[in-house]
């Protein structure tokens, strides 16, 4: 009796498709899709089976039509249709050094992100200065755009457009418009992450050559995440990427840090900035460090 019952199960686990001539397919499904079907046979190896042939599944025992199985994966697939919300906020650190040498430094950040729909937005914009004994050091600034449209709940395709001007380093000028997939891989009230790969057009010009253009390919990411009750906030985010050709060969471009909230709408931030060119005119290596405080909306 105990083989009996030992046996009786295993038909009950199977799947079965039936197809629309009336033969039945009996397996394990491995993979299906709106176009495909994939399953498993003991006797005839893996199967590929067109969904237009299918007319109803048999899933361990309980049955379901074909139409209700596209329309449920078609419905876990679509994009979530976010409702309107924006939040933004402005970091400010101010340094001030009296010793051998007299270090006056600003830098300010600007960022916001919206989300409606099945499009995110997100901008920044950035200005660091820098003066060492009446003498300038640094002076910069940067904009930044990115539209991100969904296309399903994980997948959307990213554009981004730069401009960065810079009256210290002998690349003067930075123009960068891209294009390409990417990939949330969780976004949850605690944490997000997610990644895109782009194709990018850039202008570089400079101070004491003319200017170049070319294409490169760019990896990017965004990271955010809560910790202890979400008292801090760490945040992390970048691009990297090569050129296909020309002088310029190598890009990186991030930044991590950490937030604090003092009250409702300040916090304490924490930060290091990278920002690197291999390129035949000038290498570039410029690492900052902030803190300061900020104000969120």
């Amino acid at each position: 009796m105990l083989l009996c019952w030992a046996w009786i199960p295993l038909p009950l686990a199977a799947d079965t498709l039936w197809l629309e001539n009336g033969d039945r397919i009996t397996g394990t499904v491995l993979r299906h899709t709106v176009s495909e079907w994939q399953v498993a046979s003991d006797v005839a190896g893996i199967i590929h089976i067109d969904a237009a042939h299918v007319s109803r599944v048999e899933w361990s025992g309980a049955e379901m039509p074909v139409s209700d199985f596209l329309a449920e994966a078609r419905e876990r697939n679509r994009p979530e249709d976010h409702p309107f919300s924006s939040r933004g906020g402005l970091d400010v650190a101010v340094e001030y050094e009296n010793s051998a040498v007299d270090t006056h430094e600003v830098d300010i950040a600007l960022r916001q992100h919206v989300t409606q729909g099945v499009w995110r937005h997100r901008w920044r914009a950035s200005y660091h200065r820098e003066h060492r004994d009446n003498e300038r050091r640094d002076n910069d600034w940067e904009l930044a755009y990115s539209p991100e449209r969904f296309v399903t709940r994980q997948r959307f395709w990213q554009g981004r457009v730069s401009s960065k001007r810079d009256w210290e380093e002998d690349i003067s000028r930075r123009f960068a418009l891209g294009l390409g997939p990417g990939y949330q891989l969780w976004n949850t009230e605690q944490s997000a992450f997610s990644l895109s790969a782009l194709l990018t057009y850039n202008r570089f010009a400079y101070a004491s050559q003319p200017e170049e253009r070319f294409y490169s390919w760019a990896l990017q990411w965004q990271f955010n995440r809560h910790f202890w009750q979400e008292l801090f906030e760490l945040y992390a985010a970048g691009r990297t990427g090569r050129a296909f050709s020309g002088a310029t060969g190598f890009q990186f471009n991030a930044e991590i840090g950490v937030r604090y909230p003092l009250t409702e709408w300040m916090s304490l931030n924490m930060g290091v900035e990278a920002d690197w060119v291999e390129n035949s005119a000038e290498d570039l290596r410029d690492t900052l460090y902030h803190v300061g405080l900020g104000v969120n909306w």
